[in-house]
């Protein structure tokens, strides 16, 4: 695959020069070790002097900042300085190309795709072109500056099964983030459909959730939103001061995510529906509301939920970082460890949603104690 290999990789002897380099070094427990010191300065030795292609130390230091990153995990990423505003500007365009990835060492794949989209969109498929570019050869912030733009703009996509590899041009168009929305069901029950936590609650739905007694069901099937910011909006929003999602970071430290809002949910009778394309801040936010009281219906989530920050670097850039984990409500670390549901569910395809959500509504409590107390009563029926 031409032209889908990163030019300098070094090997792992110069993730210690991106330590050193980012004066991140100091910060680890222990350090490196005299060995390793010993190796990194005879591999940075041997670069400068016997690279066939002479290399500046800034080079080195550049491609062994993106191998650390690398290294670090899924969705981590070296944003050098000369991209750091760029990226940040693209961000803020209005419209996203509709669906949710992750990018680890290879290429894309996509982890759910926005209400309506293409059928060519599906999840767990790799996402190999945008726009003609190799996401191979695209961090994931460069990823995401790529699927912003202008709304109605269209972008050709190259789509593979993960299995075959067989391949499928998918033609989609940029859109703005999908808008909450509250439905009424029989009996007094409502929905709210909750797809990206990166959009507003529009006024009208924020007054449904006030005047809503209940029962509730909020949908956060297809939601695999990002940003730590928006999981704690959306917490106090529905759940209130102090009731975000719990994580875990390096060496055990635990927290919270620090949340204020009205609590438009809060003593409510809520089921949470959920399946394979929740995700990151959809799971954490599912974890906060049953750790709240609801109950969660539906199919296991993903089972990964990173806390990511970006942490700036003595040369301008920054270093994008997953440094904790949201919990799940037994306390165990979203990381390959998905939701699972008290109230498993099947949902057939293109079944009506107010079907759907009748039967969520309907599903008999467990028996079991620790599955949430507001447990709600099925809705009237017509």
């Amino acid at each position: 695959m031409t032209g889908e290999r990163t030019p300098l990789r070094l090997g792992s002897a110069l993730l210690l020069l991106a330590l050193a380099a980012s004066g991140l070094w100091a910060q680890t427990p222990e350090g490196p070790d005299q060995a390793s010191r010993e190796l990194f300065d005879t591999v940075l030795t041997m670069v400068l002097r016997d690279y066939v292609d002479p290399k500046s130390p800034r080079e080195v230091i550049r491609g062994a900042l993106q191998g650390i990153a690398q290294a670090a995990g899924p969705e981590s990423a070296y944003v050098s300085p000369e991209e750091v505003e760029a990226l940040h500007r693209k961000t803020l365009l209005p419209a996203t190309l509709p669906l949710y990835v992750t990018k680890g060492e290879d290429f894309a794949r996509i982890l759910a795709p926005f209400p309506g989209s293409p059928e060519g969109l599906r999840p767990g498929a790799i996402l190999r072109f945008v726009g003609g570019v190799s996401t191979y050869d695209l961090t994931y912030p460069q990823i995401l500056a790529a699927f912003r733009g202008a709304e109605g703009e269209k972008v050709p996509l190259t789509v593979m099964d993960p299995e075959s590899w067989h391949a499928t041009e998918v033609a989609v168009t940029r859109v703005p983030f999908p808008v909450p929305s509250v439905l009424p069901l029989t009996g007094g029950a409502s929905a709210l459909v909750l797809p990206a936590l990166e959009a507003s609650l529009p006024p009208k739905a924020a007054a449904a959730l006030r005047a809503g007694g209940g029962p509730w069901v909020v949908d956060l099937r297809g939601c695999a939103s990002g940003e730590a910011a928006d999981v704690a909006r959306w917490a106090g929003l529905l759940l209130g001061p102090g009731k975000g999602p719990r994580f875990r970071g390096a060496g055990g430290r635990e927290g919270r995510e620090a949340s204020e809002g009205p609590g438009l949910l809060s003593g409510k009778a809520v089921r949470v529906l959920v399946d394979g394309t929740t995700a990151r801040g959809g799971e954490a936010l599912a974890s906060a509301l049953r750790e709240a009281g609801a109950l969660l219906a539906g199919q296991p989530t993903y089972g990964t939920a990173a806390r990511v920050e970006e942490i700036p670097l003595s040369d301008g850039g920054r270093l994008r970082l997953a440094t904790a984990y949201y919990l799940a409500p037994d306390g165990k670390p979203l990381k390959e460890h998905p939701l699972e549901p008290a109230l498993p569910l099947s949902v057939p395809p293109a079944e009506a949603p107010e079907k759907t959500y009748a039967t969520v509504l309907k599903a008999p409590a467990p028996d079991s104690p620790g599955h949430g107390s507001q447990d709600p009563k099925p809705p009237k029926t017509r």
